[in-house]
């Protein structure tokens, strides 16, 4: 729905629709997890809803994001519109409030704060906020686009986007690095102490490199999810834009530049090992139930004989645990040791699907590489700690 039409609705102040309760409460519930508990100003605890002569619109935004969703009108008769016009409507209530009520809604504003929800037994209005100071959809030049998988876009971003910084320290590293270029698109996240990037080849003629917010990434993939069949994304100076079928996300951008990626990533390791991905996982797994409690969450990696994998760890109040699991393969120095965060080592693995991965190692306190087997463009860099 364009920006003309949205406001010309807005100025009629009239609204009448009638929707079934299932869809009207999916398309509320789905939206209103985005909102902030403590929104401020207040009016972003609401979510807008315009009715126009193609169906029903609905939006939430926040200081980072815009969301919109739109229900058409279509053949099944679960949506019929009156009167179009628009309300923003607090959002957890009217959540609550039409979850728990029957089947078929007739929705109606009564003047531009009040709105009224019936059915054939009950009939509730709802204190609604001024539709006018609600903030509006930023209007963007959008010829710059490309459109990818829905299953590929959130598999790359699943297999990165944990990596990035929980800390504001720096604000660049709390967000997703996406860059398109030679018809590729590439995501990585780094906190400094770990790196996860994933790259994948597309055909688009956009080059240039984005850095999304954490929070704006996770919206997307819980809303995209991979029964999307096909994302359109566009570019422009301050957004990105996602757009799928009736659902779009408008995700500010952060400013600033991000690391270079390729001097942080050791070309010459002096050992290389290849083990099973999942054996290795349920290993770390195992050890780091001696340390979860503990400020001290690492686990000791060693080689030894240059043909088993040593995994250990230590609590001083709950005592120690050792595993050896066997190597698949070696190149390089046949004995090697080093300590890692085991938080970083298991989210790590566990963002492969391949059956096996090369752990890479340039010394006992270099970063230590990882990646499957099967994919050369799919790595995680993770920092050794001391034992």
């Amino acid at each position: 729905m364009s920006n003309l039409l949205q406001r010309k609705i807005e100025r009629t102040k009239a609204m009448k629709f009638n929707i079934d309760k299932g869809c009207f409460y999916e398309a509320l519930s789905d939206l209103s997890r985005s909102i902030s508990a403590k929104a401020e100003p207040h009016i972003m605890s609401g979510i807008k809803i315009t009715a126009h002569t193609e169906g029903l619109t609905l939006i939430v935004c926040n200081h980072l994001f815009f969301i919109e969703r739109t229900i058409p009108i279509g053949t099944d008769k679960m949506l019929t519109i009156y009167e179009t016009g628009s309300v923003v409507a607090p959002a957890k209530h009217l959540v609550d409030l039409v979850k728990k009520l029957p089947e078929e809604l007739t929705v109606e504003l009564m003047d531009r704060h009040k709105l009224s929800i019936k059915t054939d037994e009950i009939s509730v209005v709802l204190s609604c906020f001024d539709v006018e100071t609600y903030p509006k959809l930023p209007v963007l030049n959008l010829n710059n686009s490309v459109q990818i998988p829905g299953s590929l876009l959130n598999e790359i971003l699943s297999q990165t986007a944990f990596a990035a910084s929980s800390s504001d320290t720096r604000t660049v590293l709390t967000g997703l690095l996406v860059t398109f270029q030679d018809n590729k698109i590439k995501c990585a996240a780094t906190n400094s102490h770990r790196l996860a990037l994933r790259e994948c080849d597309i055909e688009t003629d956009i080059e240039g490199s984005y850095i999304l917010p954490l929070a704006s990434v996770k919206d997307f993939m819980r809303l995209f999810n991979d029964s999307v069949d096909m994302i359109t994304v566009y570019v422009s100076e301050n957004y990105l834009v996602f757009k799928a079928l009736n659902l779009a996300m408008y995700t500010r951008l952060i400013e600033g530049n991000y690391p270079d990626l390729d001097s942080l990533i050791p070309a010459h390791p002096k050992t290389m090992i290849t083990v099973q991905t999942s054996k290795l996982l349920k290993g770390i797994d195992r050890a780091s139930l001696f340390n979860r409690e503990s400020r001290n969450n690492n686990v000791k990696l060693e080689l030894m004989h240059g043909s088993t994998l040593k995994i250990s760890s230590y609590s001083p109040d709950l005592g120690n645990i050792e595993e050896i699991q066997q190597i698949i393969e070696l190149h390089g120095e046949k004995e090697l040791s080093l300590s890692l965060n085991s938080t970083f080592l298991i989210e790590a693995l566990k963002a492969f699907t391949e059956e096996e991965v090369k752990l890479n190692f340039t010394g006992s306190m270099r970063p230590i590489l990882i990646k499957p087997n099967s994919n050369k463009r799919h790595l995680h860099l993770i920092s050794p700690v001391r034992g």
